[in-house]
């Protein structure tokens, strides 16, 4: 790719944010302190043009909320707002009726467990709940019986998420566990898979990012990780390596921000488009992974530009 001066860096990095989809966002309210609330968010994102966000809270299912948020917003607006349903112990752990009733008001995703993964727990062994947000020490949860099999409760979810043509996100997940729970969503008829920051608590490798584009499964590599901030772990080198391995048409972007010490999620969201242009991604894949590839996996249609 042509280097780009610096008024075509700039008009590009606003062109790509114009449009830009996020699907990790973590704006309150939340029992985690968070720097930005929804309603700052949804103003954020449509200043900035973007496409669609979707709110992410580890404890609860934000589709009512926004669902009363859309019903007083400006119907003018080009945002569209996602949520998902999260599948740990405050929401019951692997409760079909969570997620049967969240896809019912209107949530497109359903995240295995997060924090409550046993993966997660295992991972983070100093991750004190209980310490930090004054909160019981969560149940570890794992999607495999102790003889490998997907669970009962997991195999009617997924039936679920069929049902509603919805996205099944392997949450915090060993890769290990997420073979065999993708292999069983596909079938059963799931048709849009994801991993979030599949490098960072999942474990994946290169080879794991190869076969999970093999499989056809979206690969969420996050900005909080890859931008300038404290929770920075990767660089633009180690995301080309990435989207090498599991493929452009499967990578996605996401912002995984919201937290205190870090970037707004658009300013973070900006951050890695710049970082994509600057580590030698076209701007044609860079709008690929920061929202045509999204826009495929949630069914919305892209912006138009």
């Amino acid at each position: 790719m042509a280097t780009l001066t610096t008024g075509n860096r700039e008009a590009a990095v606003e062109g790509l944010l114009n449009g830009a989809v996020d699907l990790h966002c973590h704006s309150g309210p939340s029992v985690m302190k968070r720097k930005i609330d929804h309603l700052e968010e949804i103003a954020e994102a449509e200043a900035a043009g973007l496409r669609a966000v979707l709110f992410k809270d580890h404890f609860y299912s934000a589709t009512p909320v926004l669902n009363l948020i859309n019903r007083h917003r400006n119907a003018a607006s080009n945002l569209t707002l996602l949520s998902g349903v999260p599948l740990n112990n405050a929401l019951g752990g692997f409760n079909p009726h969570a997620v049967a009733h969240g896809l019912s008001l209107g949530a497109r995703l359903v995240w295995m467990p997060t924090l409550c993964s046993s993966n997660h727990l295992r991972t983070a062994f100093r991750y004190d709940l209980s310490g930090k947000l004054g909160m019981r020490q969560p149940t570890g949860l794992s999607a495999l019986t102790d003889s490998g099999d997907v669970r009962d409760d997991v195999k009617e979810i997924l039936d679920i998420i069929a049902e509603h043509d919805a996205v099944l996100s392997g949450g915090h997940l060993h890769i290990s566990e997420m073979y065999p729970l993708f292999e069983e969503a596909r079938a059963r008829g799931v048709t849009r898979l994801m991993v979030a920051h599949p490098t960072f608590w999942i474990e994946a490798d290169v080879s794991d990012l190869k076969e999970l584009g093999r499989m056809g499964v979206y690969m969420e590599h996050c900005a909080c990780m890859l931008v300038d901030c404290p929770t920075r772990k990767f660089t633009g080198e180690d995301l080309r390596e990435y989207a090498a391995a599991g493929g452009i048409e499967h990578t996605i972007l996401g912002s995984d921000l919201g937290q205190p010490i870090n970037p707004t999620p658009v300013e973070g969201f900006k951050a890695v488009i710049e970082l994509c242009l600057d580590s030698g991604f076209s701007v044609e894949d860079t709008r690929r992974m920061t929202s045509l590839n999204a826009c495929r996996l949630m069914g919305i249609p892209p912006a138009l530009h």
